[in-house]
């Protein structure tokens, strides 16, 4: 469970606009450098920041894992939030993205995006599935057809359990390289 600080960091960075640096309390799991843009009762919704100082697609988190979000330790927040403006690269949430429950998340990222990546950190923090969601079973299963690194389309749903999931990516370069060649899924 997140912690009463946690949160609060996150309500700060959410309110001030600027940049921070995410740790979650997961072993192996990535940090990241990005505006909180979305706060909710179940997740957190980030707009990176890439290592070349550019605004790289979406991350959502699950709040629960959120360790502290500050700018403190991360030497470079300033020079990155003042090189975005610079750019006139501006943070900013899509709209309607439901932070509330997991089923909710999935169905409202599934409309704004063609792809997402799913991540079960705590099973395997260095593998993503990345595809398009077709629901979520009365199990708490996602169901999601995946698309490999070659751009290449499943004729099957993988299934993940919701209560594994740790992590969306959404709309970041990598994400749009593989729609751009695989394009939409096969019907199932």
């Amino acid at each position: 469970m997140a912690t009463h600080q946690a949160v609060k960091d996150l309500r700060r960075a959410l309110k001030s606009g600027k940049p921070v640096r995410v740790v979650r309390g997961i072993d192996g799991a990535d940090r990241f450098s990005a505006y909180v843009v979305g706060l909710g009762r179940k997740w957190v919704l980030l707009h990176t920041i890439s290592a070349t100082f550019h605004l790289d697609g979406h991350s959502v988190v699950r709040l629960r894992d959120v360790e502290h979000a500050t700018r403190s330790g991360w030497k470079a927040a300033r020079v990155a939030h003042r090189v975005l403006r610079l750019r006139g690269e501006r943070p900013q949430a899509p709209a309607g993205i439901d932070l509330d429950t997991t089923t909710g998340l999935i169905d409202t990222l599934t409309r704004v995006f063609p792809l997402m990546s799913v991540h079960i950190e705590e099973i395997d923090p260095d593998v993503c599935h990345i595809g398009r969601a077709h629901g979520v079973t009365r199990r708490k299963n996602l169901r999601l057809q995946e698309i490999s690194p070659r751009a290449s389309w499943e004729n099957t749903c993988s299934r993940y359990r919701t209560s594994d999931i740790t992590r969306f990516d959404v709309g970041d370069d990598y994400i749009d390289a593989l729609h751009t060649v695989g394009g939409s899924p096969p019907d199932l």
